[in-house]
């Protein structure tokens, strides 16, 4: 008979194999974690630009209404611009307008609005 040993523990080869294991699910998890946080960075962003057109539209549209573009001046000194095309489809007469904000470099915002009817004076 042979003696008994008591070795209890795990084997170098476990151990490896558990490691690897261990280190591509910490891996796996970081880059989750990385681009987790880089989509809430482009969230952020977008949810500020959006406010921002939004306001723009809003003025654009008081603006030409009462006829004033001093405010929209001084929104362009601000590095946004707005420009408008008429556009004819058909029967529907229709304002497309893109805004950009020249200072970020982010790719420009393009809306359509109805067109304004000029009042005749």
């Amino acid at each position: 008979m042979t003696p008994e040993t008591s070795q209890d523990g795990f084997s170098i080869l476990e151990m490896i194999v558990a490691m690897t294991i261990l280190a591509l699910v910490l891996g796996i998890a970081s880059q989750t974690i990385v681009l987790a946080s880089r989509s809430i960075v482009t969230a952020r962003e977008q949810t500020e630009a959006a406010r921002k057109v939004r306001a723009i539209m809003a003025q654009y549209d008081a603006d030409t209404a009462s006829g004033d573009s001093a405010r929209l001046d001084a929104l362009a000194q601000s590095g946004w611009t707005i420009k408008v095309q008429p556009m004819n489809a058909g029967k529907a007469k229709l304002d497309a307008i893109v805004i950009e904000n020249s200072q970020a470099g982010s790719a420009p915002f393009l809306t359509f609005m109805p067109a304004r009817q000029q009042s005749q004076q």
